[in-house]
Order: structure tokens, then C-alpha cells, then sequence
């Protein structure tokens, strides 16, 4: 993997870590990371291992894929379902306002 590859991770952790409004020591404490251990990965761009990016991740309330990718996966699955049960959900109420209008000119 290259630097170019492994840069957008750092980037996005660090831009999230400010966004918690903590400080890069406080956030590898919470994470169970020795300082200097995680200024080193920082400085030389290198990735963790996969469990330390998914305690990363969780800590910063995203996926390993976000992290990785820019792209959260999980996200955009839940938008698909979303959309889908919006457009159910659409298609049951103009049914049902056909045969409230069908009723109402049998009452009427």
C-alpha cells in the first residue's frame, strides 16, 4: 500500500479527533495506544493493525471503510433501505387514497 493510499486514513482520523475537540494524546489514551506509538504512525503514515483500526473507527464513530476508502459502506446501505421504504411507503398511501376516494363516492 502506498503513502498515497495511506494518507486520506491519517487524514480523515485527524480531521475527526478535531472534531471530538480532543487532542491527539488524549484520543490514543482512549483508544488504549501508547503516544508515541501513535505519533509514529502518524509521521510515517502507517496503518495499524486491523483491530486498532476498528477501535479507531469505533471511537470516532465510523467505519474502518470510511477511514480507508472515504465510502462508508453501511451509510449508503441504510440510504438504499431508507429510499426503498420511502418509496413503499409512497406507493401504500397513493393505493389507499384511491379507494378512500372510491369509498367516499359510494357514501356521497
Amino acid at each position: 500500500m502506498g503513502i498515497k493510499e495511506i494518507d486520506p486514513f491519517w487524514e480523515r482520523a485527524k480531521k475527526l479527533i478535531r472534531a471530538h475537540k480532543i487532542t491527539q494524546n488524549e484520543f490514543s489514551a482512549y483508544i488504549g495506544v501508547n503516544y508515541a506509538t501513535f505519533k509514529c504512525w502518524l509521521y510515517f503514515n502507517r496503518i495499524p493493525d486491523a483491530y486498532t483500526c476498528c477501535d479507531i473507527a469505533e471511537a470516532l464513530g465510523v467505519s474502518v471503510e470510511y477511514l480507508v476508502r472515504g465510502k462508508d459502506g453501511k451509510a449508503m446501505e441504510d440510504r438504499e433501505k431508507d429510499a426503498l421504504v420511502r418509496k413503499t411507503a409512497a406507493a401504500q398511501i397513493k393505493k389507499m387514497s384511491g379507494i378512500i376516494r372510491k369509498n367516499a363516492g359510494l357514501i356521497g
